[in-house]
């Protein structure tokens, strides 16, 4: 079994998210790899850890692997190590590079079962688990657990995916101060949270941005900055986040490997502290985001069951009967994309 590159921490370098990448997984990472990755992203529930394998194994040299646990490994000690060998062994690892929580929630089904994520309907059914209670109930043993992985030298740095500025100071009350090697949100050009990284990068931690060119159209400042660098629009968007420190995590084949990995670094260099200032007026945070799962995390700590006319009026316009618009709000717990989910059933 051989082991990987630490995580490229000197400077900021875009990633391979590998989420949804089934049959072309493989081949996907193993061009990756050969244009020069340094950084591989995958989780327990991808169902792909062993095309992963395959990939790496027949690279080169090999890439740092940030491996994703489902929720918080609060379970017994033994049962999460089996969980953690069990993904190495996959994977073809000795040991992985930063292991992170995947979400502040417990994962109460079979964490290789990626259906209760499918959607904001399928993921009610297991609000139960996933109450901000239940967080702080459970995070101070699913730390535990994942400090013990690391003192066994199963991973070399922990962290947290999904964790926002009220998640981390719990788990900083709770546990002595602990500060997570890394934490993975979403972030685009949309939604930029640009105080909430400043704090991150502050307190050490690296911050990992997934999905961050996937939802269209971009904003015009995005546009206009591409045509004026002679570049396209995710690869500005690329930069912008390197720019501020940020790891874009992208899912990319073919063509796009070498401009997404490669180009966007030369594309970093271009944009100007100006353009990161203009940059800011196309944030308007997660409101109109399809990002559903980042929503419900960001909110974690918030009273449930609010009911927005606003967001009434938004199933309204969508040809939804006004009565019925409140109904399935109240049944989502004023979850929006939930209930647009159950309205449209």
């Amino acid at each position: 079994m051989a082991t990987e590159l630490a995580f490229p921490c000197e400077f900021p370098a875009v990633g391979l998210g590998t989420l949804l990448l089934k049959e072309s997984c493989e081949t996907a990472v193993a061009a990756a790899v050969e244009a020069g990755c340094k950084l591989i992203d995958t989780g327990e529930h991808y169902g792909n850890l062993e095309l992963v394998g395959n990939a790496l194994r027949a690279a080169p040299c090999r890439p740092c692997v940030l491996l994703k646990i489902s929720g918080i490994p609060a379970r017994d000690y033994e049962g999460v190590r089996a969980r953690v060998a069990a993904m190495l062994q996959k994977l073809g690892m000795e040991r992985v590079g930063v292991l992170l929580m995947h979400w502040p929630g417990l994962c109460n089904w079979d964490p290789l079962d990626m259906d209760p994520l499918a959607t904001p309907a399928a993921f009610q059914d297991k609000a139960d688990v996933s109450t901000w209670e239940v967080f702080c109930s459970n995070i101070a043993a699913g730390w535990a657990n994942m400090v013990k992985l690391k003192e066994e030298g199963l991973v070399g740095e922990i962290g947290t995916s999904n964790f926002y500025a009220h998640h981390l100071d719990e788990l900083a009350k709770q546990c002595d101060g602990a500060v997570p090697f890394a934490n993975e949100i979403f972030v685009d050009a949309s939604n930029q949270e640009i105080d909430f990284v400043t704090t991150m990068q502050t307190r050490g931690i690296h911050v990992l941005a997934y999905r961050p060119i996937i939802y269209k159209p971009f904003p015009d400042m995005v546009n206009e900055t591409a045509e004026r660098l002679g570049a396209s629009p995710q690869n500005v968007i690329l930069g912008w986040l390197l720019k501020r420190g940020i790891y874009p995590l992208v899912k990319c084949r073919g063509a796009h490997i070498d401009d997404n990995l490669n180009q966007a670094q030369q594309t970093k260099d271009s944009i100007s502290d100006e353009d990161l200032e203009k940059f800011k007026c196309a944030d308007v945070g997660m409101k109109f985001s399809a990002e559903w799962f980042a929503k419900i995390w960001k909110t974690h700590n918030e009273a449930p069951g609010g009911v927005s006319e606003e967001d009434v009026q938004m199933l309204v316009g969508m040809g939804v009967e006004e009565a019925r618009a409140r109904e399935v709000l109240v049944q989502c717990d004023g979850n929006l994309d939930a209930a647009m989910d159950a309205a449209f059933a």
